[in-house]
């Protein structure tokens, strides 16, 4: 039968007669695609031509949530890459260590917000509803700590606040709406995967 044949190929994942463990398949097929990959990389790569701070804290979330780790850290950096280049060349960024300290403090934000959503417990392996929860949980929560390293940086390099608390709010309203539209079409796609696995088994 071709659960046995699934199963045999994926031991990792349960397969019941409900469809269970299906999730985990449609997860794992995207996470080890190119195609998902280099979308998510260009999209990302785009949006610094919309913004002048592009969404690192979203992408930086779905990539860890979607992707391999090794993945997610890839297309994190190319998009952060992006974005500065964009800035430097495009945007004329002050050509200053200020500003590079700036670009690198984000940077590290962005990674740190990659490795913290690239955790998945096991909760947010298991079902959708799983991985949604624990999209929104590295949404928050990197959200923290990204603006808190740029605080900080800001803090040490101005002796005063960069923002102010409604910068912050319209920060988390932006990350929150690319992190809500690019988690859809992850979903849509793990959607489709799903129903072929199904009418497959």
């Amino acid at each position: 039968m071709k659960n046995s044949a699934y199963s045999s190929a994926h031991p990792d994942v349960p397969l019941d007669s409900t469809g269970s463990g299906t999730w985990s398949a449609s997860w794992q097929s995207i996470a080890q695609s190119r195609a998902w990959f280099l979308l998510l990389t260009v999209i990302g790569c785009a949006s610094s031509v919309t913004y002048a701070h592009p969404p690192l804290v979203a992408f930086a979330a779905i990539a860890g949530t979607t992707l391999k780790p090794k993945s997610a850290l890839g297309s994190a950096l190319t998009v952060w890459l992006a974005s500065q280049l964009y800035g430097y060349v495009l945007r004329g960024y002050p050509h200053t260590s200020e500003s590079l300290i700036w670009g690198l403090v984000m940077g590290l934000g962005m990674l740190a917000v990659v490795l913290l959503a690239a955790l998945r417990p096991d909760f947010s392996r298991r079902r959708a509803s799983g991985h949604a929860a624990w999209v929104a949980i590295a949404l928050s929560v990197g959200f923290l700590i990204f603006e808190g390293l740029v605080l900080s940086c800001g803090f040490l390099l101005t002796g005063t606040h960069v923002f102010t608390g409604a910068t912050l709010a319209l920060l988390l309203f932006k990350e929150t709406l690319w992190t809500i539209a690019l988690a859809a079409l992850h979903g849509f796609l793990a959607w489709r995967k799903t129903g072929v696995m199904t009418a497959s088994s």
